[in-house]
């Protein structure tokens, strides 16, 4: 099966990556607590008890974002959406780093390594880029946090009941 990742920068996606991508978010989006539909920013600092549809603009800042797009026999089954210079408050002492703002992988095609080609080719990016990585996760999402730990990054901090009673947001990192 020949699968290839594409890397689109800001702005640089076609009509028709944009579609897919846009079809393939609102597959997702329910996987996410809370879910990418609900959100207004693919950094949203508050998390928890999010509501409403905010499908539009959350979107919209994704196609802003570099986008890494894994194509299988011509049919988007995943995409990795980042921040290139990203500084996060609750973690200063990275400084400037690439923020992973959205993963996934269609259903479908789960359970094959898609994930972990998307973030070995985020890992294999131009040195021009920051050298560290950042991202957060939901505490429930361990096939997620296994697959990081295989990867290398390092458990950063913490945020109790950040999304939900009982569900923190983690933050990982590594250097590239």
């Amino acid at each position: 099966m020949a699968t290839e990742i594409l890397w689109r920068t800001p702005g640089k996606m076609t009509q028709l990556e944009q579609r897919s991508l846009e079809l393939l978010v609102e597959e997702v989006s329910d996987e996410f607590v809370p879910p990418l539909t609900t959100l207004s920013s693919t950094t949203q600092a508050v998390l928890a008890s999010a509501s409403g549809s905010a499908s539009s603009s959350y979107f919209d800042e994704m196609l802003m974002q570099h986008c890494l797009l894994l194509i299988e026999c011509g049919k988007l089954q995943g995409f990795l959406s980042f921040r290139s210079f990203h500084r996060d408050v609750r973690l200063s002492q990275i400084g400037i780093c690439i923020y992973v703002s959205t993963i996934s992988v269609r259903p479908a095609a789960r359970g094959r390594g898609l994930a972990r080609l998307l973030y070995q080719k985020l890992l294999g990016l131009p040195k021009t880029l920051p050298t560290w990585i950042l991202l957060r996760t939901r505490s429930t999402n361990t096939h997620h946090l296994q697959l990081l730990d295989t990867l290398g990054f390092k458990h950063l901090l913490t945020v109790p009941n950040d999304r939900d009673p009982g569900i923190d947001s983690i933050y990982l990192g590594r250097k590239r």
